[in-house]
């Protein structure tokens, strides 16, 4: 048998932050599906969520875990800007 290769890239919003379990539920800005993430594909993938709070925004690339239930990993983690670097322009020299 093959594992399992369905993958999710999009943008997110944390739901719920993460509770004690590691688990975490976020929702596709696109779709509004709801994911519940249960596994990370390291240690940094885990500690960026785990930093979010409910409302925030990230990018993901998700996979399924195993074959039934709603339960994925992020195999990769683009946090959002913070705001100073959000800022857009080239600063004004006067």
């Amino acid at each position: 048998m093959s594992a399992n290769t369905s993958k999710s890239h999009s943008s997110f919003t944390i739901v719920s932050e993460m509770n004690a379990h590691g688990g975490l539920t976020v929702r596709s800005r696109e779709t509004n599906a709801t994911y519940h993430l249960v596994d990370y594909a390291d240690e940094s993938a885990r500690e960026a969520l785990e930093s979010l709070g409910a409302g925030e925004r990230v990018d993901l690339d998700l996979s399924r875990v195993g074959r039934r239930g709603n339960v994925w990993r992020a195999d990769a983690v683009t946090p959002p800007l913070s705001a100073d670097a959000a800022e857009t322009g080239p600063a004004v020299r006067s």
